[in-house]
């Protein structure tokens, strides 16, 4: 599976240089930007290379992509602590529960309605008339 794995990158970064590589003139040329806020002269940058210029723009992407996922990850690891906390708190009404129960089944040799006492059941009323 490693082998494949580098054979996939080896081929994928040889498609990347060969493109490089068929569009030089595009990526060589030169090329210079103007902003005009119409408040002030216009602003030129200086002249740069394309390539430069898809870089920056490639590492912008990046950069935004990964403070999206930051905010993410954050609401993530806030809903995992909750979710620990409500389990904490479901598993020791589960042990409260089973040692109740353990109890009960101790006393399972009194008579049914000192269980029933002991448990807070009460009948429902109405039934009885």
């Amino acid at each position: 599976m490693k082998n494949i794995k580098i054979a996939l990158w080896v081929i994928i970064i040889g498609f990347i240089f060969l493109l490089l590589f068929q569009n030089q003139e595009v990526i060589i040329a030169k090329q210079s930007f103007k902003l005009d806020l119409m408040v002030v002269d216009e602003y030129h940058t200086p002249e740069l290379p394309n390539g430069i210029i898809y870089f920056v723009c490639l590492l912008t992407g990046f950069f935004i992509a990964v403070f999206a996922g930051i905010a993410d990850r954050f609401k993530f690891k806030k809903n995992i602590r909750n979710l620990k906390i409500a389990n904490k708190l479901q598993l020791e009404e589960i042990s409260a529960l089973k040692s109740r129960l353990e109890s009960l089944q101790e006393v399972s040799s009194e008579p049914t309605e000192a269980i029933i006492e002991s448990a807070d059941i009460k009948e429902p009323e109405g039934l009885g008339d």
